[in-house]
């Protein structure tokens, strides 16, 4: 193509005029930079001359909807169709006429062949547009509305990829980067609170870490007909929390041993049936001061729990005990128990009734405590909540600005130390280190438990010290070679006793079942891969309950606003410390407690709740 100084050319969809001819071509763009490009950078619009780009405006007077009618049904090149717009065929007139062929309405093509589109085509066109033009504006003003919190039931559904990020559920929000708010769980919780689409008690917790929020919907197998031992002629006890509805562990006296009977759940749950997957994929029970979500169907229970029935199956251990504590797994067998049901006060109020019982578990927890078993006794509480209305969500849109408020109560209560709790505590880690035994020296593979020691051992005597050992604490863990578990004294140790609640104790129950029977063994390599689909899905349920408890827990501050806390300083740094609220189970970041030393008693009130952050302080008075 022959170019010329002073030649109209069109660069990179922008006009552009030609200044110098040589290897490359000098040209002069709007803005007044000059480039060097080469010839097939740059089209010819217009040979000239052309003094300035600036001579290309106004836009001359013409007629483009004439000339779209004029040229039906015909080609012609870019500065005929300038001709018939604007009567001229000036480098301005040309350009105006580019400038409609690339608005890609009436004209299609290119600057050597435009043609006319037809009447169909530039109806479908314009109304598309204005459908888009629409759709901005409908957006615009949705955008304003969330602003000035004033939002529609329509507007729900632009709203559910917010309600997503909330649940750690999307990464992306269109709406989110709109408004300038960065896309992530907490900021989009706060929004929905502010739009009232949730209210304080909706817990996005569980969703966050990937919790089953519902329960398990599947088919359950009946129970087997097969030889059990009958043992109920012992006197069985299944002594849990108040309102415990999944009983599956209860122990026995029987002479100089010990019963310890755990629900059969390996008689009914066989690897990788649907009942096998489900409960690996949930890992444990999700324990919520709101609901209990179960790993296993309510069916499981009904047809397994210890007491439930007049007599129940049970896989139960029978573990002696030496006069210095140490234990051996004597048997295992599958068998029928008549188990009478007691909440820990119940039994602990009958304690002198399981003087026997006691004295063994005693014998073993001296022996557990000479191994260097730790002693924390810091604060516990169980919480639970009512709540009483509608909580609100993008999937009940109904419900928007209900007539009825959402009103919770929500219930802490502390745990007290009871004989009773740590007679069943004992006798159940009893349980786990006699089937850990038994595990072993038929070289069964199986999960067991360990927790390496903390680097510095010591015996915390107060609050404060208890509070500073148990940061040193390292993490225990699921492994297939036994060792030492730290904290409980024991070596070695697996868990046993909750394969209805848990499913690294449903795994020893299904290796367990399968060596009694004589049917093979899962592999190690196959028990290493549910064991870190167990642990994953266990330790999921763990962060969820822990921050579902302090959102429940910031939640009962904020209905006592004027409560008074005792307070216990636990950490001292200069200005800045820790103070735990035994109440509550609870620590507070502090600052102004130069003048405490560790351990002092203090009294706190509440300064103020970020519910978004799960984060308070607290004033002292």
């Amino acid at each position: 193509m022959n170019f010329a100084k002073h030649a109209l050319v069109l660069y990179k969809q922008a006009p552009a005029l030609v200044l110098e001819l040589g290897a490359k071509i000098s040209i002069q763009l709007e803005s007044g930079k000059t480039v060097n490009v080469r010839e097939k950078d740059i089209q010819l619009l217009h040979v000239g001359p052309l003094k300035s780009l600036g001579q290309l405006q106004p836009e001359p007077e013409g007629n483009v909807e004439d000339a779209w009618e004029l040229l039906q049904g015909e080609a012609a090149a870019l500065s005929d169709v300038a001709d018939l717009m604007y009567g001229e065929t000036t480098p301005k007139a040309v350009w105006h006429a580019w400038c409609v062929l690339n608005e890609d309405t009436y004209f299609s093509g290119s600057i050597d062949q435009v043609v006319a589109r037809t009447a169909v085509d530039v109806e479908a066109i314009f109304a598309k547009r204005n459908e888009k033009e629409q759709e901005a504006t409908r957006w615009q003003d949705y955008l304003q509305r969330v602003r000035d919190n004033e939002i529609l039931p329509d507007d729900f559904a632009q709203l559910n990829d917010v309600e997503r990020i909330a649940y750690g559920k999307a990464s992306v929000s269109r709406t989110l980067k709109a408004l300038d708010i960065e896309a992530v769980p907490e900021q989009a919780h706060k929004l929905l609170l502010k739009l009232g689409l949730w209210t304080q008690t909706v817990n996005p917790y569980p969703s966050r870490f990937n919790c089953a929020t519902t329960e398990p919907d599947i088919e359950i197998p009946q129970l087997l007909e097969e030889p059990r031992e009958d043992l109920t002629t012992l006197e069985t006890f299944a002594i849990d929390d108040d309102n415990c509805s999944d009983p599956d562990d209860a122990i026995s006296l029987d002479g100089n041993t010990i019963w310890v009977h755990v629900a059969d759940a390996a008689a009914l749950i066989k690897p990788d049936s649907p009942l096998d997957l489900e409960a690996r994929s949930r890992g444990a029970n999700l324990y919520l001061p709101e609901q209990v979500v179960h790993m296993l169907p309510e069916g499981v229970t009904t047809i397994l729990g210890l007491g439930l029935s007049e007599i129940s199956p049970a896989l139960s251990f029978q573990i002696g005990v030496t006069e210095d504590g140490n234990i051996t797994c004597l048997k295992i067998i599958p068998s029928w128990v008549r188990v009478q049901r007691l909440s820990y006060s119940q039994a602990n109020d009958a304690i002198d009734s399981f003087s026997e019982l006691r004295a063994l578990t005693e014998v073993f927890r001296a022996r557990r405590l000479a191994q260097g078993a730790a002693q924390i006794n810091l604060p516990e509480v169980k919480i639970n909540t009512k709540i009483d209305g509608d909580i609100y969500h993008l999937g009940a849109p109904q419900k928007l600005n209900a007539e009825k408020p959402t009103q919770y109560t929500v219930e802490i209560k502390d745990l007290p130390s009871l004989q009773s709790r740590d007679m069943v505590t004992d006798a159940m880690l009893m349980a786990g280190e006699a089937v850990a035994r038994y595990l072993i020296e038929h070289d069964i593979p199986a999960p067991f438990v360990s927790q390496p020691a903390p680097d510095e051992e010591t015996t915390p005597q107060t609050m404060a010290q208890m509070f500073s050992y148990r940061k040193k604490f390292k993490r225990s863990g699921l492994y297939l070679e036994p060792g030492m578990h730290f904290g409980l004294g024991l070596e070695p140790y697996t868990r046993a006793t909750s394969p209805l609640r848990r499913y690294s104790d449903l795994l020893v129950h299904q290796q367990l079942r399968a060596f009694i029977s004589g049917t093979p063994l899962m592999s190690e390599a196959d028990m290493l891969a549910r064991m870190s689909e167990a642990e994953l899905g266990g330790g999921n349920t763990a962060r969820a309950e822990r921050l579902s408890n302090r959102h429940w827990t910031l939640l009962y501050m904020q209905q006592h606003p004027d409560k008074v806390y005792r307070g216990v300083v636990v950490d001292k740094r200069d200005d800045r410390g820790v103070i735990m609220l035994p109440e509550l189970a609870m620590e507070v970041k502090m600052r102004g407690i130069a003048g405490y030393e560790l351990d002092q008693e203090l009294e706190l009130t509440l300064a103020s709740i970020n519910l978004v952050e799960l984060d308070f302080s607290c004033r002292i008075i």
